[in-house]
């Protein structure tokens, strides 16, 4: 199971932002894009800025919130004020098809053509095989990575939940 972090704390600022990629190779999966504050409620007098791209956001400036952190990269949040709650990883439709994935394909098929005219056709064997099943074994690499994370999302927000009630307030890991 992968290893979560969460930050309780009371929502001080919410912002929405459009995501324009700046690079041609940069892709979101969401078109929004959140940026928000949390004033920390265990004592420690520092804000944490955290940044998720969803569309879904299901508190306010205000709330207390719980966010699970899975190192910088925020999977999901309970608002302690309502109790709702969302898994960012199913949020949002999966970004399988890169288009970065499209150009390393196209650049195996051009290696293997300069590979096989400057030494052997033999090699074509090994490349042109490698070069079709490429793009769809990083596909199947996200899909299952995604999926196996859905699970342990889940379960990590009932711990965290699970863990607040009973104790003060800080960082935990949660396993």
């Amino acid at each position: 199971m992968s290893k979560f972090w969460y930050v309780t704390g009371e929502l001080t600022e919410v912002q929405r932002y459009i995501n324009v990629p700046m690079r041609w190779c940069e892709q979101y999966p969401a078109r929004e894009r959140r940026e928000f504050w949390l004033a920390r409620t265990d004592g420690i007098d520092q804000d944490v800025k955290l940044v998720v791209h969803s569309r879904s956001m299901p508190a306010r400036r205000g709330h207390e919130v719980c966010v699970l952190l899975l190192g910088e990269l925020v999977v999901g949040l309970v608002n302690l004020s309502t109790g709702r709650r969302v898994n960012f990883i199913s949020a949002d439709p999966p970004l399988l098809l890169r288009r970065c994935d499209v150009l390393a394909a196209v650049g195996i098929f051009v290696a293997s053509a300069i590979v096989a005219a400057s030494w052997d056709v033999r090699s074509l064997l090994l490349t042109i095989p490698f070069g079709l099943l490429y793009v769809p074994c990083r596909v199947l690499g996200r899909l299952l990575w995604r999926t196996r994370l859905l699970g342990h999302v889940d379960c990590g927000l009932d711990t965290a939940l699970t863990a607040i009630s009973a104790q003060p307030m800080q960082l935990w890991r949660v396993k």
